[in-house]
């Protein structure tokens, strides 16, 4: 059988109180809370925006985790799933995943049972189950510019009435990063200036695009300023490898940067 995640009874709530009890800037869940949503939907809310314990020190047996449940290079694919064994020699666990997303497990008896064997390192614990524990990190962080306790509180309820009403939804790197104390942006995606074209403009560029993608957004580059290929490189006498050989290094690079929130 497997496990129906979307039902928040088949968590232990209390277990998973106390572990929050450890960050600060989760909070904990409550009888009022109802939203979870529902197949895509919170499989993204889960993986992108919720607040995790990235370095699994409260991870245990029984644990609800997000994971790689198939690790293709090309198309790795989420999903969702609850622990029931862990080899922390090996750094692997076993997790039972949820019957949507057995469809993608490759190995029959994977298939059939539903219970996989995965690294450590794919998969994550949220501590952030329910949307409104979403919504009231976002508005704790979002009130934390005012310059008074009493308007702190004041900002507080409105931005978390209006969340958690979902009468405004902020963009995905608003979800993940306000009231979370990382060094993440607030902007989902940048659209950076012309590429100088030269050797350091270039380099620049790459460091700019880097530190973006870091801390979670997205970059868009205009490469209509470089040179095209075979063009003369007077400085060295030679020739570029062009516009396009440039922007493909730049492409790469946005792979071999971890966004952050695993945007």
């Amino acid at each position: 059988m497997g496990v129906a995640l979307h039902d928040p009874s088949r968590i232990n709530i209390e277990s998973l109180n106390k572990d929050i009890e450890q960050f600060p800037q989760v909070h904990p869940i409550t009888s009022d809370m109802k939203i979870t949503h529902k197949g895509v939907s919170r499989l993204v809310m889960l993986d992108r925006y919720s607040f995790k314990d990235t370095e699994k020190k409260t991870l245990k047996i029984g644990d609800f985790v997000v994971l790689t449940v198939k690790e293709d290079p090309k198309f790795p694919a989420r999903g969702l799933g609850i622990i029931v064994g862990i080899n922390w020699e090996e750094k692997k666990a076993q997790v039972r995943v949820e019957d949507e997303f057995k469809g993608v497990l490759d190995k029959p008896e994977e298939a059939e049972t539903g219970i996989i064997t995965r690294p450590l390192d794919v998969m994550d614990k949220p501590l952030e189950i329910f949307y409104e524990q979403i919504a009231k990190r976002n508005a704790t962080g979002l009130a934390s510019v005012e310059t008074t306790e009493e308007k702190r509180k004041e900002s507080f309820e409105r931005f978390y009435k209006e969340l958690s009403e979902m009468n405004f939804i902020p963009a995905g790197r608003v979800l993940y990063g306000a009231g979370s104390k990382t060094d993440v942006t607030y902007f989902n995606c940048y659209v950076m200036p012309f590429v100088k074209d030269s050797r350091e403009g270039i380099s620049d560029h790459r460091k700019q695009v880097m530190e973006i993608m870091s801390r979670g957004g997205g970059v868009g580059t205009n490469g209509s300023t470089l040179r095209p290929k075979n063009a003369l490189a007077r400085g060295v006498n030679g020739k570029s490898s062009g516009s396009v050989s440039w922007l493909d290094d730049i492409a790469k690079l946005t792979h071999l940067v971890e966004q952050g929130g695993s945007r």
